[in-house]
């Protein structure tokens, strides 16, 4: 439970903000002005010396430029926030009997340069699974508890399926106006066994594909003829459908995303060659970095990860996503194992909720569209998020990137989930036949926006 708001979280660098701590209950306030002692501490080191009007790379506790407890109990501190980092307020609090330090209560604050300031944090995944191809659970339902585990954006995409996406975002568009459902689908182009995501065009790459198979063979062998096939041994057609799947994907407005290369049963599904091909050449927009994978296949994950850092030390850098591959959300009460889950989830567990919730994407982007979304991913405003089963997050992406974001999953993400929560457990009731919940839903519609920007510093003070 949250016992204190803190707005902003998140102000611009090198600029005089202030900073408003807010006791929410009781047991929560802060004791009278004169037993407390107002302290601010730079995680990174550079700090701004009140004395010298400078900035230092030394610790300093004079950095606070004045403090006030409002009558309301609202703790009011203006101070300079210097460069690109975590800060630490410190409040503490003396015992008036033996002047004594009692306790110290600490908040944190992050700084970024203006370009990351006009950004938002999105939390998102793309490659989501229902019953219309593989999955367990009706797309609507999938939607809903995706809001419920604290998502901002999703996209269906069923294996060379289109339209579970749409049917998702029809049902609860006008309902959770701050929930946005995008459209998206598994690609599984004819003669390639590279799997790739299409999130947020608008058209069905699959369709294109299977509805008039002739013409898509004679347009990928025009790409095969364009590819220089250096590689003695493999099979170049892969190649160019993949690069004909991306252009596709592009032409819709959509975003193009390589998926688990080093996905295996007995051996890898796709070769070593193909592999490397693909990521020589370079034709797709984003790669699934971490997903798709159990605590039994551990290896997959690893290993995308390092060939990520070795293709960006060869020079060859692009923009990695966390998307979860999901096939279920819930223990599916007869699995397919045939075990009924109440009996326990230790060695009988179905898989079926696996997945969910453990890789995702977290965006920085200007709003929560289809657009602004791929505009930030392609401009490697992201970061791909490994987190199985809740544990401890490990954060991928640039190293700047991946500070910011660390610290919105400590500090910000878990108060938006309390609203989206509750959204999404009454999109479930609504979804069960209480439609009546569909009032309480409207009436609830702007509370995770209003929160998203009071955590941002509207202006320099």
């Amino acid at each position: 439970m949250n016992y204190y708001d803190v707005f902003p979280l998140v102000v611009p660098s090198n600029q005089s903000c202030e900073i408003r701590i807010r006791p929410r209950f009781e047991h929560a306030f802060f004791p009278a002005a004169e037993n407390l002692t107002v302290v601010h501490l730079s995680v990174d080191g550079l700090e701004f010396h009140r004395e010298s009007g400078e900035a230092l790379w030394e610790p300093s506790e004079n950095q606070i430029q004045s403090w006030q407890l409002a009558a309301d109990g609202t703790l009011h501190i203006q101070s300079m926030f210097l460069g690109e980092q975590e800060h630490i307020i410190q409040v503490k609090i003396r015992n008036p009997q033996d002047s004594g330090i009692k306790t110290i209560r600490s908040f944190r604050v992050y700084s970024v340069e203006p370009d990351l300031y006009a950004l938002r944090p999105l939390k998102g995944d793309f490659h989501i699974h229902t019953n219309r191809s593989d999955g367990r659970e009706c797309p609507c339902y999938v939607a809903a508890r995706y809001r419920q585990a604290g998502f901002d954006f999703a996209a269906i995409s069923d294996h060379m399926r289109y339209a579970p996406s749409l049917e998702a975002k029809e049902y609860w568009e006008n309902l959770v106006p701050d929930f946005k459902l995008y459209p998206g689908e598994e690609v599984h182009a004819t003669g390639n066994p590279v799997h790739i995501i299409n999130f947020g065009s608008s058209f069905s790459v699959n369709q294109k594909c299977f509805n008039d198979e002739e013409t898509y063979r004679r347009e990928v062998q025009r790409y095969l003829q364009d590819i220089p096939q250096q590689v003695p041994g493999l099979d170049y057609f892969p190649v160019a459908s993949s690069e004909w799947v991306f252009d596709q994907i592009r032409a819709g407005g959509g975003l193009a995303v390589f998926c688990h290369p080093y996905w295996y049963t007995t051996r890898y599904v796709i070769n070593e060659g193909l592999i490397s091909e693909i990521f020589r050449r370079r034709r797709f927009d984003a790669f699934e970095l971490l997903g798709g994978f159990y605590r039994h296949q551990p290896r997959s994950n690893n290993y995308q990860v390092l060939r990520w850092c070795e293709e960006r030390s060869r020079g060859n850098r692009f923009p990695v996503v966390g998307l979860s591959d999901s096939h279920g959300t819930d223990l599916f009460p007869l699995s397919k194992l045939g075990i009924d889950s109440s009996l326990g989830i230790s060695y009988t567990q179905s898989r079926d909720a696996d997945l969910f919730n453990w890789y995702y994407t977290i965006v920085l982007a200007k709003e929560n569209s289809v657009p602004a979304i791929i505009e930030a991913i392609r401009n490697h405003h992201c970061a791909a998020i490994d987190a199985p089963a809740g544990e401890r997050p490990n954060v991928y992406g640039d190293f700047r990137i991946g500070k910011y974001v660390n610290f919105l999953l400590r500090e910000y993400f878990p108060g938006h989930q309390n609203f989206c929560q509750e959204e999404g457990s009454l999109m479930l009731d609504y979804l069960a036949g209480e439609k009546e919940m569909g009032t309480v839903l409207q009436s609830l519609s702007g509370r995770s926006t209003r929160f998203r920007e009071a955590c941002f510093c509207p202006s320099k003070v």
